[in-house]
């Protein structure tokens, strides 16, 4: 596969006797950028965003456990961040050996923050994708009871008879007009059964990481991360408590941290919007050189 001309190269790493599956396009000459996704995604979540990104960063993308190609963990506490991130950390060891960047999607966010507080000296920055500052903790009456049900519900409901069926239903997530980029980031997260359109995401993968979110919620590294983040915060609804709220605890929690709203996102703000998120990632990377030499 290839990124505007650059090879992104496929590779599967064996690590505690498990396998990870991802893609890198290597420059040792560049920092590296690690990419971590949402919850029913995968890897290729990022390709718009990485071509905006390949000629500033050595990147790896990861699918994460239970998605995309990656295995499935063996038992529901694995699923908790404090053993995912330790994975991860085995992964990008066998990867890499130089200091890097975090970014995370939605879940992934939340990893890349559970990272940065168990390994704080090994990360230059991290990125936030509307993640890691509102889920579960922000939102009022979000018992872990009703997100597993829901999330129980919104699994069987993911069911298509055709793929028009599933650009129909997932046209609702960007506030872009459907193209084959986007056709080809969604198709990713679906695997063909009896004819019918289901997600790849293991189930008990999904629901052993929902409640992850409750045993280690995010609030509890802000104290620990010692690097710089940017989280990008979607701004679909205009008006959102609850998306405020996260705003501002995470703000006065952490000692360095740049707030952008891009405007007409919804919750994938990398695909409604990657050059734009691209540009802001080069001008705060810029930002934190400059403010080191």
């Amino acid at each position: 596969m290839h990124i505007g001309g650059k090879r992104l190269k496929e590779f599967n790493q064996v690590v505690d006797n498990g396998t990870f599956h991802g893609y890198e396009i290597e420059n040792s000459n560049l920092p590296a950028l690690i990419c971590l996704h949402g919850m029913t995604s995968d890897s290729k979540s990022f390709l718009e965003l990485i071509d905006h990104l390949k000629s500033d960063f050595h990147l790896i993308l990861l699918d994460l456990p239970g998605h995309g190609e990656t295995e499935l963990l063996k038992e529901e506490k694995d699923y908790q961040f404090s053993s995912v991130v330790k994975r991860v950390h085995s992964v990008i060891q066998k990867r890499i050996k130089k200091p890097f960047y975090l970014l995370g999607h939605s879940w992934g966010a939340d990893l890349a923050l559970h990272f940065g507080a168990e390994f704080p000296d090994e990360i230059i920055g991290i990125v936030l994708i509307d993640g890691g500052y509102v889920f579960p903790e922000q939102v009022d009456g979000m018992t872990e009871e009703k997100a597993l049900e829901s999330w129980e519900e919104y699994i069987g409901s993911s069911q298509y008879n055709s793929w028009n069926e599933v650009v129909k239903d997932y046209q609702q997530f960007t506030t872009r007009e459907w193209d084959d980029r986007l056709d080809t980031i969604v198709y990713s997260n679906f695997k063909k059964e009896e004819s019918k359109y289901i997600l790849r995401a293991d189930r008990k993968s999904l629901l052993a990481t929902i409640r992850a979110f409750y045993i280690e919620p995010c609030s509890k590294t802000y104290q620990h991360i010692k690097c710089p983040v940017l989280l990008f915060y979607s701004t679909i609804p205009d008006n959102d408590p609850t998306r405020d709220k996260g705003i501002n605890r995470i703000k006065k929690e952490l000692d360095d941290i740049k707030v952008i709203g891009i405007k007409n996102t919804k919750h994938n703000v990398h695909w409604d919007y990657p050059e734009k998120v691209a540009d802001e990632i080069k001008v705060w990377k810029k930002e934190l050189y400059e403010s080191t030499y």
